[in-house]
C-alpha cells in the first residue's frame, strides 16, 4: 500500500476540540495548515480509495467541502471528491446522457470550460485595466512600477 497526501478543505473552521476530536477519531495522522484546511496521510492502493476512507472515516467528525490530491498523479491531474446532493448528481447524469458522455467526462468538460472561461475573463479584466494605465502612464512607467512591486 501506498501512502497518499490528501487535502481537506473544510465549509467551515473548526475549533481545537473539534481538531482534537478528529484526530482521535481518525487513525490517519492529521496535520492542520489553517482551521478551514487539513492534510491527511492514507495508506491505499489507490488515491480514490484513500479518499473514501477518508469519508467513512472523518465525514461525521469534520465538516468536510471537498478532498484533493495534495500531488498530480502520473496524467498530471489531481484527484477531487465533492460530495454532491442526489438534485445535483441527477442533473449531472442528465446532462451527460444528454451528450452521450458518462457523468464522470460531461463534469470533467464542464469544469474545463469553466475555468477556460475565468482565464479568459482575467485576461479581458488586464487588458481592461493595461489600456486604463496605458492612457495615463507611458510603457516604462508601468514596466518600472511592475518591477518595484515584484521586487519587495
Amino acid at each position: 500500500m501506498t501512502l497518499h497526501a490528501i487535502e481537506i478543505t473544510l465549509t467551515r473552521s473548526v475549533d481545537t476540540l473539534e481538531l482534537r476530536a478528529a484526530q482521535q477519531e481518525s487513525p490517519f495522522p492529521l496535520a492542520a495548515e489553517d482551521r478551514r484546511r487539513l492534510v491527511v496521510l492514507v495508506s491505499a492502493k489507490n488515491e480514490g480509495r484513500a479518499m473514501r476512507k477518508i469519508w467513512k472515516r472523518l465525514e461525521d467528525a469534520l465538516p468536510i467541502d471537498v478532498l484533493c490530491s495534495l500531488f498530480p498523479g502520473p496524467d498530471g491531474k489531481y484527484l477531487m471528491s465533492i460530495p454532491l446532493s442526489d438534485e445535483t448528481y441527477e442533473r449531472i447524469q442528465a446532462g451527460a446522457s444528454a451528450e452521450g458522455k458518462t457523468p464522470k467526462e460531461y463534469l470533467r468538460e464542464a469544469i474545463a470550460q469553466a475555468l477556460a472561461r475565468e482565464r479568459s475573463t482575467r485576461r479581458a479584466r488586464l487588458e481592461c485595466s493595461l489600456n486604463g494605465l496605458l492612457r495615463t502612464y507611458s510603457p516604462e512607467e508601468i514596466t518600472g512600477a511592475a518591477a518595484r512591486r515584484i521586487k519587495r
